[in-house]
């Protein structure tokens, strides 16, 4: 509601709308799946807050420092939740778990636009370095990338599993508590699993086609990626 309003701002003029996004952000302020260990699927959707970016060069100084501490307060709650993990991966390992972390890199690089203060541009870097292979299992998490690199190829995805055509550049859910894995309903993996000594209690991975809770590739994890990526490419730290 925040970022509409923003929008709407934009689009129109209406200083209305101004009133009706300032009072969404302080409304949403930063309440996040960031630094909680569990939540309900979905209970945070969408992972990433672009309204109070969008709204902050319409605002006044102060309001554009109260939102720009919203994000610095999740931040900082998954700075403290990577303290946990060997990688400095900042996310529960629910399901979605790689939205999560183009969520949280997103997030750092919108706070270092409206703030100029780069002292999460590092932790950020931890975030797009597991998705890109540093993680327990060595894999990407983009279906294709890099080219001759090691990425899922047994995807959750019918159109792959039926015309055998790999998609190019799709991020697929990623890791998840092993008890996630083990609840779900349908699930299964093929066996043997060739990953088996990189799984551990805190998260399982599987490039297997029957796991879709792991490896099955999505429009809004891969929408929100590539603008992760267009970002990153005019972040200088």
């Amino acid at each position: 509601m925040e970022w509409g309003a923003a929008e709407l701002l934009r689009a129109t003029g209406d200083r209305q709308y101004l009133n009706d996004a300032k009072r969404y952000a302080r409304m949403a302020a930063a309440e996040s799946w960031m630094g909680q260990e569990q939540t309900k699927h979905y209970q945070y959707y969408p992972f990433v807050n672009l309204g109070h970016f969008r709204l902050s060069d319409q605002v006044d100084r102060d309001t554009k420092k109260l939102l720009a501490g919203y994000y610095r307060e999740g931040i900082e709650r998954c700075t403290r939740a990577a303290e946990k993990n060997p990688y400095r991966a900042g996310v529960p390992f629910i399901w979605c778990s790689n939205n999560l972390l183009v969520a949280l890199a997103t997030e750092i690089l919108l706070y270092e636009k409206m703030t100029a203060d780069l002292r999460f541009h590092k932790f950020a870097g931890k975030q797009t370095d597991w998705l890109l292979g540093r993680n327990p299992w060595g894999f990407s998490m983009f279906t294709g990338i890099p080219e001759g690199g090691v990425y899922p190829s047994d995807v959750h995805l019918m159109t792959n599993t039926i015309l055998k055509r790999q998609l190019r550049g799709a991020l697929v859910d990623g890791p998840v508590y092993r008890r996630i894995f083990q609840a779900l309903k349908g699930v299964s993996i093929t066996e043997p699993d060739p990953l088996a000594s990189f799984q551990d209690d805190l998260a399982v991975y599987h490039d297997d086609v029957k796991d879709y809770s792991t490896n099955e590739p999505t429009m809004d994890g891969t929408a929100s990626a590539i603008l992760l990526w267009v970002l990153e490419s005019k972040v200088v730290p």
